[in-house]
């Protein structure tokens, strides 16, 4: 039994002096070395394409992570959203039904303030709305005061829908350059500058601001 080989692939023993089955050997052993190496070079090929895969998956989250909307207003009124760090060329989409004219900060002559006048167009129409500031950002108090005036916002889902309300909130009281100072009495009422100025509509009084807000 010392001086006999095995034939690998069948188990059985082979004479040292049988050269045709030596050479069967040879060629079963090259075999099972040659398919280790094939499922080895598979094995490689498959962990590199599960590689590739998972840096494309880390890309495509980095890229959709770094994404954000920015809402615009042009010098028309015009506001439209585009997004940014996209792969492609960003289409322009129209968000809001109306055109921006401006947004006035009201403030009493006493110093009180948190209110703002909103004014905008729908199909040319000049419509007005006015608003609370601590309520400013909050999407149902929004949506209520623009649709009293016929406002609508495009969004297909209530997140966007807020993301495009506070977006467009911040930018209009941001670049607000008007304010509008109001009484807070009937009659003669004297200003911080001096000046005496009378008022007998209930509608200019500060009071009244505070209930066109709610």
């Amino acid at each position: 039994m010392e001086n006999m080989h095995y034939n690998y692939g069948y188990n059985q023993p082979v004479s040292p002096g049988d050269p045709e089955l030596e050479k069967i050997s040879k060629k079963n052993w090259l075999d099972v070395q040659k398919q280790a190496a094939i499922e080895n070079i598979k094995s490689q090929g498959q962990a590199e394409r599960e590689w590739q895969k998972m840096c494309s998956r880390e890309v495509r989250k980095e890229n959709e992570l770094a994404q954000y909307q920015e809402v615009i207003v042009d010098v028309s009124g015009e506001i439209y959203c585009i997004t940014k760090n996209l792969n492609i060329r960003s289409e322009k989409r129209r968000i809001f039904n109306f055109k921006v004219k401006k947004m006035i900060r009201v403030v009493s002559v006493e110093g009180d303030s948190g209110i703002w006048i909103f004014r905008f167009t729908i199909d040319g129409k000049e419509k007005c709305c006015v608003m609370e500031e601590k309520h400013i950002f909050d999407i149902k108090y929004v949506t209520r005061k623009l649709g009293t005036c016929g406002g609508v916002i495009y969004a297909s889902s209530p997140r966007k829908k807020q993301d495009y309300a506070e977006k467009l909130m911040s930018h209009l009281m941001e670049s607000s350059k008007e304010t509008f100072t109001v009484m807070k009495h009937l009659g003669w009422t004297k200003q911080r500058n001096g000046e005496f100025v009378f008022i007998e509509e209930e509608e200019l009084l500060w009071q009244s601001f505070l209930k066109k807000a709610k």
